[in-house]
């Protein structure tokens, strides 16, 4: 139950953070050492509270997406994995999604080449440079670039503005790293100042290393007035058990929108499809 509490107070500590990522687990686990304790009112009541937390988390995070009307714009993500080798797959798989907006995280020396394989369709790319894991990265086509962020070190968000039917917004790729003991936090405060200076609707999608109920999902959010869009859903097992967590995102103005999960193909992340209606421009 301790660790359960834990996991909510990630705005006072990164460790929630890292606690929230493993919230249904503890739940899980509160409720049966209440069961096994049932003579006690102490584990009755704790268990009830697991229970509690168990259901708002259902509730909160498996409904549907909104419904949306004509016209709407496609968005595919992607974490490619850097020693992925597979790229011929995932060209084909963003081809077919007729995709507007692409955006890609563990862009390698490896797997560079599907940006080249894509210039074609996706002649409007920004990419910044992150570690050693790969580049990320923003594709679109059909859209005119009006501007764009420039690279920060180490900083893994690559943004650039573009101009829709409704106007200019921004659209970003992020790769955060893990959460407490590593670095995530220090990132998210740069990453919170960057798009807080931003002007305009935005539309940001990439790998928090964060599940969706977490501090830093919602700060991001906050700060380029966005929402996660879709339901919550495994996208990657955490080593070495193979722990289901849903760690990519998609983040819109109010999070409208519907997403698709979408095959691995050659990495070790599932993709997502987002149906998001076109960004209003403010006046």
């Amino acid at each position: 139950m301790l660790a359960l509490s834990g996991g909510y107070l990630g705005a006072l500590h990164p460790l929630g953070d890292s606690l929230a990522v493993f919230r249904v687990p503890f739940a899980g686990g509160a409720i049966v050492f209440a069961f096994l304790l049932r003579h006690d009112v102490r584990a009755a009541l704790l268990g009830l509270l697991a229970s509690v937390v168990m259901l708002g988390m259902w509730l909160g995070h498996s409904g549907g997406g909104q419904d949306l009307t004509a016209p709407e714009l496609t968005l595919y993500q992607q974490n490619m994995l850097w020693r992925n080798a597979g790229n011929a797959r995932l060209v084909a798989a963003i081809r077919d999604s007729g995709a507007d907006l692409v955006t890609l995280e563990e862009v390698s020396d490896q797997n560079l080449p599907i940006l080249q394989s894509l210039q074609a369709d996706y002649p409007v790319q920004h990419v910044c440079a992150f570690r050693n894991v790969g580049r990320v990265a923003v594709l679109a086509r059909g859209l005119r670039a009006t501007q764009r962020l420039t690279c920060a070190e180490d900083l893994g968000l690559a943004a650039m503005e573009v101009e829709g039917p409704k106007g200019r917004f921004w659209v970003a790729a992020l790769h955060l790293p893990w959460p407490w003991p590593h670095e995530q936090a220090a990132h998210v405060e740069r990453i919170v100042a960057e798009l807080t200076a931003l002007e305009g609707p935005m539309i940001l999608a990439g790998d928090f290393n964060a599940v969706a109920w977490s501090h830093t999902v919602k700060r991001i959010g906050a700060a380029g007035g966005m929402a996660r869009v879709g339901p919550y859903g495994a996208t990657f097992e955490l080593p070495p058990l193979g722990y289901p967590i849903g760690i990519d995102h998609v983040l819109a103005p109010k999070g409208l929108g519907v997403i698709e999960r979408q095959p691995k193909l050659a990495s070790d992340h599932h993709g997502l499809l987002a149906r998001l209606p076109w960004p209003e421009a403010q006046d």
